[in-house]
């Protein structure tokens, strides 16, 4: 009796064990910007409801079911899911996208989940509040302000993104809104502007792959 009861206890056992689920450690890091860390993001398992915390790099590690769903949450940033399956590498990179704004910027440096040092290091900009009237377009106002650009016609280049088929021109970017052009745009309106040098696909994807010029006019009372 007692030898019956002990199999199937072990049966029950290896039952048991065999209905949990499998688990492995998934590595990774949050970026934004093209390859600017985010710290502090929120990364969480839909299968198992593991959750951590990206670190001062970025980087995280993570305990999930062998088939799971990554999940990466934070103030501003759109949230972005990943598939992992067995045996997954060290190497899950979530591309972390937010409306880009000057103003939304500086409330993810507020909430700590990029660094002042490393918005200065991605992006350029002119001083808010500066008179630009004395510009008689904005192609001369660009030229003479950001060293890092060259301007042909309506195009406007970030240097090192030339290539032997041509310029590669950086996208426009007015009010939130993307143009084709700066011509309508007159120099006494603005109220500021951004370039961002390089590693804008994680912010507007393959239009943003040659840099970003941001521009924000004037509203009414500024």
């Amino acid at each position: 009796m007692k030898k019956i009861v002990f199999l199937l206890a072990v049966v029950l056992n290896a039952a048991f064990a065999n209905s949990q689920e499998k688990t492995q450690a998934i590595y990774g890091k949050a970026i934004t910007m093209g390859d600017m860390p985010v710290r502090g993001l929120s990364v969480s398992s839909k299968a198992l409801g593991s959750k951590t915390k990206t670190d001062t790099t970025g980087c995280f590690t993570l305990v999930c079911a062998e088939k799971d769903v990554i999940i990466f949450e934070g103030e501003l940033f759109r949230t972005v899911k990943k598939k992992v399956k067995p045996n997954t590498a060290d190497s899950v990179i979530a591309e972390m996208s937010f409306p880009m704004s000057e103003a939304n910027i500086d409330v993810a440096i507020g909430y700590g989940y990029i660094t002042e040092k490393d918005r200065i290091a991605a992006v350029s900009r002119l001083p808010k509040g500066k008179d630009y009237c004395r510009y008689t377009n904005m192609l001369d106002l660009l030229s003479e302000n950001f060293t890092s650009l060259s301007v042909n016609g309506s195009c406007v280049t970030i240097r090192g993104n030339e290539t032997f088929n041509g310029p590669q021109c950086a996208l426009l970017i007015v009010d939130g809104q993307e143009v084709s052009s700066l011509d309508f745009v007159t120099p006494c309106d603005v109220k500021d502007i951004s370039v961002i040098k390089d590693g804008s696909s994680a912010i507007y994807g393959s239009r943003g792959g040659n840099g970003v010029v941001i521009i924000t006019l004037k509203k009414a009372g500024d």
